[in-house]
């Protein structure tokens, strides 16, 4: 199974160039909510101040120690322990299986490593994969801001999902895989 094979680590300031080439590739940048200006002094720059958040958790998606994407964990409200995932695979021809279960590791590090109470992401509405990829990983859609993103002089709905801590604990019994973005098992 392809989840045994893929692990995750810190992105240093020399990860910038292959991070920034993903961000800015044909498959990735269309599916993004915000446009990056082909800059590696401000990738550098950008990854050393999100190592040092408090607030932002990112790391590299390896599969068999090789980097092929990226997931990040934002905490929106600290008190409450609220959060936003985003992923995104960044090298072409990965299994899609890998675009399913990429989820759980991340789930399980928000949840468990970092203690969040609920997860609440926004998708917009030109990525219908991603849409049915939250319902997949047991999301629940909550509503739809209509025209709330323009990009490109387009107005596009955005689709809000959350989860709970609880209602992870109940859904990922469906995955063999309880691990976090450390390899740490989580019960």
């Amino acid at each position: 199974m392809i989840y045994a094979h893929m692990s995750f680590r810190e992105p240093t300031a020399d990860d910038a160039k292959m991070i920034l080439d993903w961000r800015t590739a044909d498959h990735v940048a269309p599916y993004m909510l915000t446009t990056v200006d082909y800059d590696l002094d401000k990738q550098r720059a950008w990854i050393e101040r999100s190592n040092a958040r408090d607030d932002y958790h990112h790391r590299l998606i390896l599969i068999h120690g090789r980097p092929v994407g990226y997931t990040s964990i934002t905490i929106v409200d600290m008190e409450h322990r609220v959060g936003e995932i985003g992923i995104y695979m960044g090298e072409r021809g990965v299994s899609g299986d890998l675009t399913m279960y990429n989820f759980v590791p991340t789930l399980n590090h928000a949840f468990y490593a970092l203690r969040l109470n609920k997860l609440v992401n926004h998708i917009v509405d030109w990525n219908p994969r991603v849409i049915k990829v939250q319902k997949y990983n047991g999301y629940r859609q909550i509503g739809v801001e209509e025209g709330k993103i323009i990009k490109d002089g387009v107005a596009h709905n955005l689709h809000v999902f959350e989860q709970t801590a609880q209602e992870w604990a109940q859904f990922r019994r469906k995955y063999p895989d309880t691990r976090d973005w450390d390899g740490v098992a989580r019960p």
